[in-house]
């Protein structure tokens, strides 16, 4: 038996979500509708001798639940009698036979919505409109090389960090006047950097570009060993790339050179097709994800799962001749938040609100986002990263255990400008690499072993003066058995290193007592200790006050108690006259 897809769209039919559960009743019920409608239109096709008939696999929500698509797997013998199926004859037979693909039966169609086995003439008839999506008739080859004085750092793994970009367009600066001197410079067409990748120990950086050029007459074939030792001239023998040092075997054009080196070294990008890559992430808000350890087998489950869903969804869309696949790059908690990468074809018809509005159609119905009929979902973005190349299978091993501590420092001849806050510029970016480099000296320390390397994260001013404060973070990997590293130590290495913290060796002046790490720094302490005595000095000024202020308020209160007892005393004294004393009580009779 062999197989084909049958998809078209009902404008007369609403999506609701019992359409889009299967085996419910309502499903069921419209899938005989369908069969009823379907399967007479293929026996009088020119495949109807061997058509054995048609199984709806799925019912979707188009233009927001206002019409709704049909997803359908039709059979038929494969014999040796049986011709060939001819996909673009059975969608004419069929147009004929739905009156120009608007009619089945009780139902209105979209007319531009039939497809079999991904076929659709309105599509194959149309001239492709010209985008920045690669266009048949350019070609691509790889490129790949390492600097050994870039470190590498984790943002530049993220293509939309501000390190990222900054060096994506440094690194485009010096490659494009290479390759206009060179033998395909009436061709070339630009390069891209799709990777920045770990090399040893992080102390140095590998780059891995795409490079296009047109498919021209003027040039007979690409020769990657003439363009590789162009190249290597260019570039002093691969030494040297602008301010860049490459290591001197790393330079691939194209997996070139095959040297014994070459196989024992191969590049992170093998030659292969170009394609078009989206980050999609979404909410799962009806399930939770207990155990976010990716060797679980509730994550192993939830992945596979997951991805059959979103593989599913794209290959029912109108989006399906252009999709390859989708996977999925992490799962986490609350309740499963889903991030996955889907690949496509690079034609001019796919783009970012292309693959949006599929995965919407795909999802929404009267109630919710829904992937398929087991995940609700909220919320969705889609990021475009353009152009890909399909990697080897080689991944770099990811490190585990380092330990991060938080470097802030001044310096002093260094002034300050709002231009060090734009990380754009060329005075962020040369400082920035700058300052990078000279905190390698943990390189030559005691530290040298777990040292990782340092990433420099902000500029900023100093208030009060005209320098610049500079923030950092340093990352370290210790020896397991050698217990965790403290921040003191951090700091005491740093400052002897920069003698005394005094020169960051030898572009900068440092102002001697900014050096803080993590938060620690032994003038800092001091000032605490200062300022925990300052406050128990006022403590007991305030004491002293208070008992002084009691004292005088007793003072007063005794005063007070004095000054009345007097008062009263006055009420009973003898009063005297001028004529002797006065008497008032005795008894007038006793005197004649």
């Amino acid at each position: 038996m062999e197989q084909f897809t049958l998809n078209f769209t009902i404008t007369n039919l609403r999506f609701t979500t019992d359409l889009g559960t299967p085996n419910s009743a309502k499903f069921n019920s419209t899938e005989k509708i369908m069969q009823h409608y379907i399967d007479p239109l293929l026996q009088k096709s020119s495949i109807g001798p061997y058509f054995t008939g048609c199984k709806v696999t799925g019912f979707r929500s188009v233009r927001n639940t206002d019409n709704t698509g049909v997803d359908t797997i039709c059979s038929y013998g494969n014999g040796s009698q049986v011709p060939k199926f001819d996909q673009a004859k059975v969608y004419q037979e069929l147009r004929n036979m739905t009156n120009g693909i608007t009619k089945l039966g009780i139902y209105n169609l979209d007319n531009k919505s039939l497809y079999i086995n991904g076929y659709n003439e309105p599509l194959e008839r149309s001239s492709p409109s010209i985008t920045t999506a690669p266009s048949p008739t350019s070609r691509h080859f790889t490129l790949n090389f390492t600097l050994t004085n870039l470190q590498y750092t984790a943002d530049l793994d993220a293509p939309s960090s501000p390190k990222f970009i900054s060096t994506v367009k440094v690194i485009n600066h010096y490659i494009d006047p290479l390759f206009k001197s060179s033998s395909i410079s009436s061709v070339y067409t630009g390069c891209k950097v799709m990777r920045f990748r770990s090399g040893r120990d992080r102390d140095d950086t590998g780059i891995d570009a795409v490079c296009s050029y047109k498919n021209d007459i003027s040039l007979a074939r690409f020769d990657r060993e003439k363009v590789y030792h162009e190249l290597s001239t260019m570039t002093n023998g691969a030494t040297k790339l602008g301010h860049y040092s490459l290591e001197k075997n790393s330079l691939y054009v194209n997996g070139f050179p095959l040297t014994d080196t070459a196989i024992t070294r191969k590049p992170f990008l093998t030659e292969a097709p170009a394609k078009l890559v989206y980050r999609l992430s979404f909410r799962i808000v009806n399930e939770n994800l207990t155990n976010p350890d990716s060797q679980s087998p509730e994550y192993k489950a939830a992945v596979e799962s997951i991805s059959n869903k979103m593989n599913q969804l794209y290959h029912q869309s109108n989006l399906r001749d252009q999709f390859l696949n989708c996977s999925i790059t992490r799962l986490r908690s609350g309740s499963i938040v889903v991030d996955c990468k889907c690949f496509f074809q690079p034609e001019p018809s796919i783009n970012r609100a292309v693959v949006e509005r599929a995965f919407q159609d795909g999802t929404l119905n009267t109630t919710g986002l829904w992937l398929g009929s087991s995940y609700q979902l909220q919320g969705f973005s889609v990021e475009s990263l353009e152009l890909a190349i399909e990697a080897a299978t080689y991944k770099t091993p990811l490190k585990s255990g380092k330990e991060n501590f938080q470097l802030s420092f001044r310096i002093s001849n260094l002034p300050y400008s709002p231009e060090l806050q734009d990380s754009r510029s060329q005075m962020y970016q040369v400082n920035k690499e700058k300052i990078e480099k000279e905190l390698d000296v943990f390189r030559n320390s005691s530290l040298k072993d777990y040292f990782a390397g340092c990433t420099v994260e902000s500029f900023g001013p100093v208030h009060g003066k005209a320098y610049t404060s500079v923030a950092s973070i340093c990352k370290f990997t210790p020896d397991p058995f050698s217990g965790t590293l403290q921040k003191q130590k951090v700091y005491e290495e740093l400052k002897r290193l920069t003698h005394g913290f005094t020169k960051l060796h030898p572009s900068y002046e440092l102002e001697d007592q900014s050096l803080i790490v993590e938060g620690y720094s032994p003038l800092k302490t001091d000032e605490q200790e200062s300022e925990g005595s300052e406050l128990q000095f006022w403590a007991i000024i305030l004491i002293c006050i208070f008992t002084l202020l009691g004292f005088i308020l007793l003072i007063l209160l005794c005063f007070l108690i004095i000054f009345c007892l007097r008062r009263k005393s006055n009420l009973y004294q003898v009063q005297q006259g001028m004529y002797g004393v006065y008497f008032p009580h005795l008894n007038t009779r006793k005197l004649h």
